[in-house]
């Protein structure tokens, strides 16, 4: 062995592996769950080899975590101070992230996070709490502009606009589902009017003291003296 070939460069690093070994992670994941996950799989996936992955992620429970972790989208999430447009923004985030490509890593990942959490907890609620902060921030600012109430709940605007989408995305069948990726606009739509006729609404509280004050004005009212009834 010669100080020629042993101070040679070694060959530059492949920029894609990264990207290519996150892809593969949540495919893999998506399709067997965490109890059929293997560094193997990923490698067949990626086509990158093991020792390539090893030396960028010490274990499948670190690979699996830093793919989970790269779902979030919400970060740094800018909102323009006009509610409708920053919900149905939020709304798209949240459609493409629970029935895009790696809709079913994330669905498995809500789940399996329950039963690993030591897996899986910490990188979900990274994405989770991405998603609540932009979520928060859209609420918070449409209070202050007057869109919104003083009092409402982020968390439950949240709430109302990602369970909404979920359900769809688990129960609408395949004809449909395909219909909503061609075109996903008019559901958008749908929802995020559905939450805001919601949070729009009069609370109880301030519904009973309407109709307390209109009852009021109606009983001040006197009836008119004659009524024309048909026989």
């Amino acid at each position: 062995m010669t100080s020629k070939t042993a101070g040679r460069p070694g060959r530059p690093a492949d920029p894609d592996i990264e990207p290519r070994v996150i892809a593969a992670t949540l495919d893999v994941y998506g399709a067997v769950g965490w109890a059929g996950f293997t560094i193997d799989a990923v490698a067949r996936t990626s086509k990158v080899g093991k020792a390539a992955i090893y030396r960028r992620w010490a274990s499948k429970q670190e690979l699996i975590a830093t793919a989970v972790a790269s779902l979030r989208g919400a970060d740094g999430f800018d909102v323009t101070g006009h509610l409708y447009e920053d919900l149905t923004r939020l709304a798209r985030l949240l459609l493409r992230r629970y029935s895009g490509p790696y809709g079913p890593a994330y669905m498995r990942a809500m789940v399996e996070a329950k039963l690993y959490p030591e897996v899986l907890g910490a990188a979900l609620d990274k994405v989770r709490q991405a998603t609540i902060a932009g979520g928060r921030k859209i609420v918070l600012a449409a209070i202050d502009t007057g869109e919104l109430p003083a009092g409402t709940s982020p968390s439950l605007v949240m709430d109302g606009l990602a369970g909404t989408i979920v359900h769809y995305v688990l129960m609408v069948p395949p004809e449909r589902r395909r219909a909503l990726h061609e075109d996903p606009n008019p559901f958008i739509g749908q929802v995020v009017s559905f939450v805001l006729s919601g949070t729009l609404r009069k609370r109880p509280a301030e519904a009973a003291a309407s109709h307390s004050l209109s009852s009021s004005v109606a009983l001040a009212i006197p009836p008119p003296s004659h009524i024309a009834c048909s026989p």
